[in-house]
């Protein structure tokens, strides 16, 4: 009784097991473990096959596939069967119609009635299969689509753990490929550090926030970057980086550009300012000339008038006296005396009427000389004659105070407008008086150096500071204060001196005296 209650048992649990595999949606197939032949098939297995149950039963299993993968098939048998364990892998049913099922293949060696058997257990992945196909080439394009992107993408993941590049484009490999070919040797993800500057950082609308960081090589790339969480709900990190080393090396060349041209512009508005002092300068001469002209006519007349009159005066008093020799008058000594007096009181106001009258006509002379308004166009003239003429026109700021010593050495005539070398003339003697606070010197020497005519003035008044010195030349400077000096005089020197292809240099100490010295071409 107890036997046969086992039986039952053992019918009831194999009925179970079959209803389990005929039920089951995977293709079981139970194999020989010896033979390797086909034993048993479910429902699910002639469906995924194709094959009726005659057709299967019986035939050596790795023959169910595609002759392409027996061997792997009968490799697969014969490794369950020797290592006596599970193996996996993924291999194909062809159906008689030619339809290619996908087929994931997991084969396990069992022991049933004390006998070993092989369950060989085929899951359809075909839908799986071609879902991932699907999903690799969707991968593929989208892959290919951001490799075509004119900018650079890179993901980082991981960033608040041990951040990863999770992906980069082409554009940005080749990006950072050619940058280390120049020599900067970093990689797009580098750290700030690694830059050759700090980078300019800007917050855009959209949260995220754009840097320029530029590398040692001259290289400059526009980083925006920006922040979402991945499927994990980790934070990545999303950069796109643009190369705009070109756009910032032509920032810099207009950046230069614009240098240059405010420059440029400095200096022409340097130059027309000069010229219109000059200009000024120039008009208020021709101004000064023709008054000085017109000055030298009205005296002249009444000059002539009076020296005429005084020469006339003298030839009268020299009759008179011959007359009073001759004549009874002077018999008388008294008388006599008296009129010796009177001549005497004559002679002198006469010599005098006249020393004054050759001093007013050498001003007028010196003025005529100064101005040379019969010579406004370039002459060829012993510059020692202006230097002379201008002296006498500044007597009156060093009479009785400054002494002149003249050390003229020989020197040929040269070709200039002589009333513009006269005005630097003027300009530097009225300096040297101006410096001398009591009394002094001013030394004025010329000479013939190497084909040079040279003029220098010294005196020995206060000296020119030494951080003032580089700067006496620039327009508008002066060290008169206000209302006394416009700054212009010494400016106009220089560029006059420049424009007869000369030069003027400056040697001074504080306290003992300045000299300026002028060259300009003896041709």
């Amino acid at each position: 009784m107890s036997t046969n209650n086992e039986i039952e048992k053992l019918r009831e649990s194999e009925e179970r097991y079959r209803t389990m595999i005929e039920m089951a949606c995977d293709a079981i197939f139970v194999v020989d473990a010896e033979s390797g032949s086909v034993c048993e098939v479910n429902q699910s297995g002639l469906i995924m096959t194709g094959l009726a149950i005659e057709e299967i039963v019986g035939r050596p299993v790795w023959e169910l596939f595609p002759e392409d993968e027996r061997d792997r098939g009968r490799e697969l048998f014969d490794t369950a069967v020797r290592e006596e364990r599970g193996r996996r892998t993924s291999m194909h049913f062809v159906r008689p119609d030619g339809g290619r099922v996908t087929l994931d293949v997991t084969t396990a060696l069992m022991r049933l009635s004390g006998r070993k058997i092989v369950v060989q257990v085929c899951r359809d992945a075909t839908e799986r299969d071609e879902f991932e196909r699907q999903q690799a080439r969707l991968s593929q394009y989208y892959e290919r689509l951001l490799d075509s992107l004119p900018v650079g993408l890179g993901i980082r993941a991981a960033i608040n753990a041990t951040p990863k590049i999770e992906f980069e484009n082409q554009t940005l490999k080749r990006m950072f490929d050619t940058a280390a070919c120049k020599g900067s040797g970093i990689t797009w993800d580098a750290c700030r550090a690694d830059m050759d500057e700090q980078p300019r950082i800007a917050i855009t609308d959209d949260g995220s926030y754009a840097e320029e960081r530029r590398l040692a090589n001259g290289q400059t790339f526009l980083y925006t970057i920006s922040y979402v969480r991945d499927l994990l709900d980790q934070w990545c990190e999303v950069t796109i980086v643009q190369d705009f080393t070109r756009r910032r090396q032509l920032e810099d060349d207009l950046e230069q550009v614009n240098r240059t041209l405010e420059a440029r512009v400095q200096e022409r508005t340097r130059e027309l300012e000069e010229k219109q002092t000059q200009l000024a300068q120039a008009e208020k001469m021709a101004s000064l000339g023709s008054l000085v002209a017109g000055v030298a006519h009205e005296i002249n007349t009444p000059l002539g008038a009076l020296t005429s009159n005084n020469d006339l005066f003298i030839r009268a008093i020299v009759r008179l006296k011959k007359l009073l020799d001759t004549s009874e008058v002077t018999s008388d000594a008294a008388m006599k005396e008296r009129f010796d007096r009177i001549l005497d009181s004559i002679d002198e106001v006469t010599s005098v009427n006249k020393t004054a009258g050759e001093r007013i006509k050498n001003i007028v002379n010196s003025l005529r000389s100064f101005a040379r308004l019969d010579r406004s166009e370039k002459d060829r003239v012993d510059i020692r004659d202006g230097l002379e003429s201008t002296l006498t026109l500044v007597s009156h700021e060093l009479k009785n105070r400054v002494e002149v010593v003249r050390r003229y050495g020989d020197i040929p005539p040269i070709n200039c407008f002589p009333n513009q070398i006269n005005q630097v003339f003027m300009n530097l003697l009225v300096n040297a008086s101006h410096a001398i606070k009591d009394k002094g010197v001013i030394t004025i020497r010329t000479a013939l150096e190497g084909g040079w005519v040279v003029v220098e003035i010294s005196d020995t008044g206060s000296g020119i500071p030494k951080d003032v010195l580089p700067k006496i030349f620039d327009p508008g400077f002066t060290t008169k204060g206000s209302g006394v000096g416009t700054g212009l005089g010494l400016s106009i020197v220089h560029q006059i001196i420049q424009d007869h292809g000369g030069k003027i240099l400056v040697t001074s100490k504080p306290g003992e005296g300045t000299t300026f010295r002028i060259e300009l071409p003896a041709r």
